[in-house]
């Protein structure tokens, strides 16, 4: 649409739906339930930025570094020589640490590797964890949990978990400059909402649904691009599958 700058994910089948690839800046979800493959496609978004000169950060509240690093050495990517060529950072979260200021770390990582593609991973975890970490939030001064002094730049929540926090963080990585994979979870069962915390499907700029569905005895893997602001995006769901080179989507089966 327009002269829209994109990014291209370089994932077999999927840069075209969405017109070439994603719009530069943007912060596009990931949600889907356990095991659809949302880890690897990020893992797989930033290998191939990394191939193209356009250096990545994966920054992990989920797992860790090692068992990142296996999962993608089964695909052939080798995320430990991308890290000591400088074209990859990954950033474990220490989950036994209080007072973190993310924000600065996260921003310290793009810098060091000079990142124009980043992955959070995930926002749910961070959610859960919000009590741990040092956030900024002047823009909710008024909230009476606040403690700090009006107008201080160093202003830190210090409630418990809300989903105003979720608008903060995507805000926050907007500022960074790079085009980023936010991964969050969706609910099992019924459902009413696309993720856990039911408001990240607005806070971002584009999303992106995978489902993990039990059809007879066995699982089909499918996904659709719900949005894509600024792009005409495919409105189809798709089947996937995750072969010993990673993601791949496929055409979908359209009936007329």
């Amino acid at each position: 649409m327009g002269n829209v700058g994109r990014v291209k994910t370089g994932i077999p089948g999927f840069d075209e739906l969405i017109e070439g690839g994603i719009p530069q800046g943007f912060n596009v979800l990931i949600t889907g339930t356990p095991g659809t493959g949302k880890t690897i496609f990020g893992m797989q978004y930033l290998y191939n930025g990394a191939m193209r000169g356009e250096n990545g950060v994966y920054i992990t509240l989920d797992a860790k570094k090692s068992e990142l690093i296996d999962q993608a050495s089964m695909f052939g990517w080798d995320l430990v020589a991308l890290e000591k060529q400088g074209k990859l950072s990954i950033m474990e979260v220490p989950m036994d640490k209080v007072e973190m200021d993310l924000f600065a770390m996260i921003e310290e990582q793009v810098q060091k590797v000079k990142a124009t593609r980043l992955v959070f991973d995930s926002l749910i975890n961070f959610a859960i964890n919000i009590d741990q970490f040092k956030v900024p939030v002047s823009f909710i001064i008024s909230n009476p949990e606040v403690a700090s002094v009006m107008g201080n730049e160093k202003t830190y929540y210090t409630g418990k978990s809300e989903k105003r926090i979720t608008y903060l963080l995507v805000n926050e990585l907007s500022k960074l400059g790079t085009t980023n994979i936010v991964i969050t979870a969706a609910p099992e069962g019924e459902k009413t909402t696309l993720t856990m915390d039911g408001v990240s499907e607005f806070a971002c700029d584009g999303v992106v649904v995978m489902y993990n569905t039990l059809i007879g005895a066995a699982h089909a893997k499918t996904m659709t691009v719900l949005k894509m602001r600024e792009t005409h995006n495919d409105p189809y769901i798709h089947d996937f599958e995750l072969n010993p080179k990673g993601f791949k989507v496929k055409p979908a089966e359209v009936y007329q």
